[in-house]
């Protein structure tokens, strides 16, 4: 089929099947609202081609270049793109459906909603990417580089990014929940309201960063590194930040309940109002720390070293503490003996 009887089909909303357009010479053709079943573009010059409201099903997209392309209302179902060319393309409500990305150069791509679902993403560069409201969910995923880019009210869910590139990369309301980041340098990085439920961020460095209200629960934070973070209002709970180190960071009413944070570091860290409750901070270091008004109530702070903290008006309610070392626990509330009874009423009942 040549390029003639190709856009006359176009505008008689006629399906194309089965056709081969490789090295065919498609720039800034309106190819809108038509159905390709299984063609292939190899070769293909695409750019700033219009494919808004179209489908292509089944379709080979191999060292295709298509700068700038339209990807408006687009369904992409079953295709294939390897080594093909999407810089600075626009993509808004498209969807991408068991697709295979075996190289795709798409930086400076504008994306204003786009799902990937069960898709495979290998060699996928989105570096200086604007991302909005981008979904990939049950994708497997490989080599991607998103740096200098923007993820904004994207999800990403149990995706693999332990090979990606996020150097610079911006994350404003996004979800990477059960997502794999381990070993991650976040280094003086922005995160706005993010959140990493359950993702395995271990060994990760936010040194520096802005992590202010972002959600960590639950997340695997084993030796992560927050030295010098701005961390205000963030989300620990039930997190995991054994040996982690927040030296110098400034927490101001972060909550840390039902975390294990055994041997973790904290000194020197603004911990003014924070949650500890049922914490668990054996050999944890706290020296130098504002604690006032802090919440340890039933904490184990065994063998922790909070020297030097400031623990006016804590709430060491319940606490386990054998060996902890303290300067300042007489300013410190402790166990309200009615409320202990309370608690334990019920297994003295049933005795």
């Amino acid at each position: 089929m040549d390029k003639a009887e190709l856009l006359r089909r176009v505008q008689s909303a006629e399906p194309v099947l089965q056709q081969d357009f490789s090295g065919m010479d498609l720039a800034g053709a309106d190819l809108r609202a038509t159905l390709f079943d299984r063609c292939r573009f190899a070769g293909t010059r695409m750019a700033s081609a219009d494919l808004s409201a179209s489908q292509f099903l089944g379709c080979q997209f191999d060292r295709t270049d298509m700068p700038g392309v339209v990807v408006h209302n687009t369904t992409f179902s079953g295709c294939r793109f390897e080594r093909a060319i999407m810089t600075g393309a626009s993509l808004a409500n498209a969807c991408f459906f068991e697709c295979e990305v075996q190289g795709l150069a798409a930086a400076q791509v504008r994306v204003d909603f786009a799902t990937f679902a069960k898709c495979r993403l290998d060699l996928l560069l989105l570096t200086q990417a604007t991302l909005e409201k981008m979904t990939w969910s049950d994708c497997d995923t490989g080599q991607i580089d998103l740096s200098g880019a923007t993820l904004e009210r994207s999800v990403l869910l149990d995706c693999d990014l332990r090979r990606a590139r996020l150097g610079g990369t911006a994350f404003i309301h996004a979800v990477l929940s059960r997502s794999k980041l381990a070993g991650h340098r976040f280094t003086d990085q922005r995160f706005v309201s993010t959140q990493f439920i359950g993702a395995d961020l271990s060994g990760c460095d936010f040194s520096g960063a802005q992590v202010g209200q972002v959600n960590f629960q639950q997340a695997l934070l084993p030796q992560a590194r927050f030295v010098d973070a701005r961390a205000r209002n963030a989300i620990f709970l039930e997190a995991d930040l054994t040996a982690a180190g927040f030296e110098g960071a400034d927490l101001t009413q972060a909550i840390f309940a039902g975390a294990r944070a055994g041997g973790a570091r904290f000194d020197g860290a603004n911990l003014y109002q924070t949650n500890w409750s049922a914490a668990a901070l054996q050999d944890a270091s706290l020296a130098r720390c504002d604690l006032t008004y802090a919440d340890f109530s039933h904490a184990d702070l065994s063998r922790a070293d909070l020297r030097g903290a400031t623990l006016a008006r804590a709430n060491l309610h319940g606490v386990t503490d054998p060996q902890a070392q303290y300067t300042d626990r007489a300013r410190a509330l402790d166990s309200d003996p009615h409320l202990l009874q309370a608690e334990r009423w019920p297994m003295n009942a049933v005795a």
